[in-house]
């Protein structure tokens, strides 16, 4: 586990610069935010302040890709592969990485969002009264919700490193032939994956209670996700995992 856990920590430091870069961009929003409260009205510039986290999903898929791309492009993708370390631990280190990065990040987004909501009274402005929601009540929805979040982050990057893999399998429009797997992995694995939940869908529902904000106030609805939905995520993930590291283990050209 050694080589593992040290490439690991290779790509954290790599991506440090990227990190700073954009937690500085999150914290410059915030300001700007901060500064257009009075024409814009402040529960618009809060809303606004969560806006990157949209953005750091699609980024956290990125940075799996590109952590993977880094090589080839820097020429250390011989080397790599020559050190006593598997390609489903290369890729594995990889991915690993960038979700430690993604969250890294997500939190920082989230804690500077609670700084700007804690700001409320210097904009006359009461806090919500987050202490009265049933959150007890709203826990079920919440871990599925952020679990949800992180398997769609691990869904994409592995696609996009797949596809990126699939592509180096020739030495000749690795570009356009990665960019054609990409399509077509995430089509076979968005379709197999619905006729495989159809298929699962004996499975046990997890029932859980979703806030809702209507024209009669705040509310809380009663939901339910059947289990197989869930299932077929880890199996899709595993299967990609797999395909990845045995694409670049064996198939990948340096």
């Amino acid at each position: 586990m050694k080589p593992f856990f040290s490439l690991y920590l290779k790509e954290l430091r790599a991506s440090r610069g990227n990190f700073l870069i954009f937690l500085a961009a999150i914290a410059a929003l915030d300001v700007f935010l901060m500064t257009r409260a009075a024409s814009w009205g402040y529960w618009n510039v809060l809303a606004a302040s969560f806006v990157p986290l949209a953005l750091l999903i699609f980024l956290g898929m990125l940075q799996a890709l590109l952590l993977v791309r880094d090589e080839w492009k820097a020429g250390t993708a011989p080397f790599l592969r020559s050190l006593p370390i598997s390609g489903w631990g290369i890729v594995g280190a990889k991915m690993l990485a960038a979700f430690t990065s993604w969250v890294a990040m997500s939190l920082v987004t989230l804690a500077l969002s609670g700084i700007f909501h804690a700001c409320a009274p210097w904009f006359g402005m009461e806090w919500l009264p987050l202490a009265e929601l049933p959150w007890s009540r709203m826990i079920g929805f919440i871990v599925i919700f952020v679990l949800g979040i992180m398997g769609a982050v691990l869904f994409g990057g592995i696609i996009l490193q797949s596809a990126y893999l699939l592509g180096r399998i020739v030495n000749r429009f690795n570009g356009l032939l990665s960019a054609v797997a990409g399509v077509a992995l995430m089509y076979v694995a968005t379709r197999g994956g619905d006729w495989l939940a159809g298929v699962l869908s004996f499975l046990p529902e997890i029932p859980f209670e979703v806030p809702s904000f209507g024209s009669e106030g705040f509310a809380i609805v009663s939901q339910t996700l059947n289990s197989g939905a869930i299932v077929v995520l880890v199996l899709e993930l595993a299967l990609l995992f797999w395909a990845a590291g045995w694409l670049m283990e064996k198939r990948a050209e340096s």
